[in-house]
């Protein structure tokens, strides 16, 4: 390359490069670097245990390592018994019944959020997303091409959006909508892909936290 050559421009995507900074992640490096200057700081940004994982948990993983069985590429939906139990789970504890076909475990909830935007959000689609909600919900809709509609919910509705305020918030680029709950901790939250007709009609469902 000669001097009069300009160098290659590196940049990211502008697709990447119009998402904000995780400020989850970013509150959580704070309150790190101040613990580790000697401050006597409590983190709630993460929702981070402040406990190591409990010894039967480690046991378990330690012998589920030495068995040949795992020693395989895992199916990319998840392991089938995994599935099942997440199935009967989700009916035990939520009365929700589910099969084990409808069933795909990933890392973590976001990425489950993530994952069902790219799946079914086209340029220019709506997802009503009440508030209050993690704050990298919004970024995972706009890296799909999907257009974030906030709809605020506050503590004298026990945070909880009403119908009225769904239907406010519904246009015809509608798709989704997201529904969190503060309540846990971490969130647990369903994205609903919801009918054009009704922001409050039936639908499929994919959820995480």
């Amino acid at each position: 390359m000669s001097a009069a050559t300009p160098p290659t421009e590196r940049r990211v995507s502008a697709r990447i490069g119009a998402i904000s900074e995780s400020a989850t992640l970013a509150v959580d490096a704070k309150a790190k670097a101040l613990k580790a200057a000697g401050r006597p700081v409590i983190g709630f940004g993460a929702g981070e245990p402040d406990f190591p994982t409990p010894d039967y948990i480690v046991e378990a993983a330690v012998e589920a390592c030495k068995n040949p069985k795992y020693h395989r590429y895992t199916p990319a939906g998840g392991l089938p018994e995994l599935k099942a139990a997440i199935a009967a789970k989700t009916l035990r504890d939520s009365g929700y019944e589910v099969d084990a076909s409808q069933v795909l475990v990933t890392n973590g909830g976001k990425q489950a959020i993530y994952e069902a935007f790219a799946a079914i959000l086209d340029p220019g689609d709506e997802v009503i997303v009440p508030a209050p909600y993690w704050t990298t919900y919004p970024e995972s809709i706009r890296l799909a091409g999907g257009v974030p509609v906030e709809v605020v919910a506050d503590e004298t509705t026990g945070y909880r959006v009403s119908v009225e305020q769904l239907e406010a918030a519904r246009t015809e680029r509608t798709k989704v909508v997201l529904f969190v709950s503060p309540r846990t901790r971490p969130a647990r939250s369903t994205a609903r892909r919801t009918p054009r007709r009704s922001a409050a009609g039936p639908s499929s469902t994919a959820c995480g936290s």
